[in-house]
């Protein structure tokens, strides 16, 4: 997701707090029921503002920490979008995340959730989205963050998942969703870390044989 900068502005307490737990609960439930097979946890201890798809062994897990899910900016529709998109990590097709080729790539994700994923939740809970109520709310964690004021342009195509005025609005306008088979931009920061790690280690090995001077 976009939120890796915003702080935590959880909600209130007493009936407040009481509200977003149930409602929480709720969502956790529907979702479990309409994905058996995929494990859903609360970190709720957590003030990380984000929400997150992995591999353990053989479970595929979606884990929404406590910083994101008690927010006081977000909205259930924005839970809701934020645990599909999730979802779509493992179960969407299309682009794959460089550093796992298992779990599909941001706009593979959002892609999943505009054709198959709401309507999936829909049809086995009742449950619906608002794509535009969580924009709205997303939009306001983005602000927070500072995400999207210029398009970054990172590696050798530019995802439009990864700005948010362009992703915004590809979700209010789903036929302009262009489907990307191969996620260049996940590869590309993959490249970067690498390098980054090798810079790191080369600096340190050339300490060492200074030292030894």
């Amino acid at each position: 997701m976009l939120f890796a900068n915003v702080t935590g502005e959880p909600v209130g307490k007493g009936s407040a707090r009481a509200c977003r737990d149930a409602l929480i609960c709720d969502i956790l439930a529907d979702f479990r029921r309409a994905f058996p097979d995929l494990l859903f946890e609360l970190d709720e201890g957590s003030a990380t503002v984000n929400a997150q798809a992995f591999i353990r062994g053989n479970d595929r897990v979606v884990r929404i920490y406590g910083g994101l899910a008690y927010h006081a900016a977000m909205n259930a529709d924005g839970l809701v979008f934020a645990l599909l998109h999730e979802v779509g990590h493992h179960l969407s097709k299309g682009g794959r995340l460089a550093a796992n080729s298992e779990l599909g790539c941001e706009c593979a994700a959002d892609r999943w959730i505009l054709a198959k994923g709401a309507a999936r939740l829909r049809k086995q809970t009742r449950r619906t989205l608002s794509i535009e109520r969580a924009v709205s709310s997303i939009e306001q964690l983005t602000a927070l963050a500072g995400c999207g004021r210029r398009a970054r342009k990172r590696g050798p195509s530019v995802c439009w998942a990864d700005h948010w005025p362009r992703r915004k609005h590809v979700l209010v306008r789903p036929e302009a969703a262009p489907a990307i088979p191969r996620c260049y931009l996940s590869e590309f920061l993959r490249l970067k870390q690498i390098a980054q790690r090798e810079t790191t280690n080369g600096c340190s090995t050339s300490r060492r044989q200074r030292s030894r001077c």
